[in-house]
């Protein structure tokens, strides 16, 4: 199993990039995003997730890498990969179409609509990746995309327990949270304001 690579940028694709590892050259499947946040050449690091897929009628199999640069984009890839419809192919597709931390509030938030825009995706599979992922997503720290403004999730973090605390089913408290903390965008409320507010919007 192949967990990361760590070497130098021989090639970048649009959805692609080459990278070599003690003379060895690796096409590494990447998001349009993470492409665009990767230096021009020189060296890079990348998690990875490996994947074997297999024809049934020829018995060929096909080995790829996909790349990500941070531990929650490649869990929730795997997460997203998971649900019967969405292929590796599909996965990287909303990825590509939409960040991280847009693609987890989406689904927490129950928002069909921001799926459905992504090629390949109808109502019935959003609302399965909604319903399936939900429940697992819930409590789980947003991407690490979120603004720092945001303090590397702490306030996020101590709303969700307070709320909680108070007798709040987890799974709603997280999704009007994140609703609350996608209107606010850059510029967070308090801690006592973020309380109130989702309350308001429960």
């Amino acid at each position: 199993m192949i967990d990361s690579l760590n070497g130098e940028l021989l090639e970048r694709g649009m959805d692609h990039v080459v990278l070599e590892c003690h003379g060895v050259g690796y096409l590494v499947h990447v998001p349009q995003p993470t492409i665009e946040r990767l230096p021009a050449s020189g060296r890079a690091r990348l998690l990875v997730h490996y994947s074997v897929s297999v024809d049934v009628r020829s018995g060929a199999s096909e080995h790829r890498l996909f790349g990500f640069l941070h531990a929650d984009e490649r869990r929730l890839f795997r997460q997203l990969i998971d649900v019967q419809g969405v292929s590796a192919t599909l996965g990287m597709a909303i990825l590509g179409s939409r960040s991280a931390e847009d693609v987890h509030t989406a689904i927490l938030t129950g928002n069909e609509s921001a799926l459905k825009g992504i090629k390949g995706i109808g109502p019935k599979l959003a609302q399965r990746i909604i319903t399936e992922l939900g429940p697992r997503l819930a409590g789980m720290a947003l991407p690490s995309s979120l603004p720092a403004a945001y303090g590397g999730n702490t306030l996020k973090a101590e709303a969700l327990s307070a709320l909680v605390s108070l007798g709040l089913d987890r799974l709603k408290a997280e999704r009007a949270l994140a609703s609350v903390l996608q209107e606010q965008g850059d510029q967070p409320p308090r801690l006592e304001e973020l309380i109130r507010l989702t309350l308001k919007n429960l």
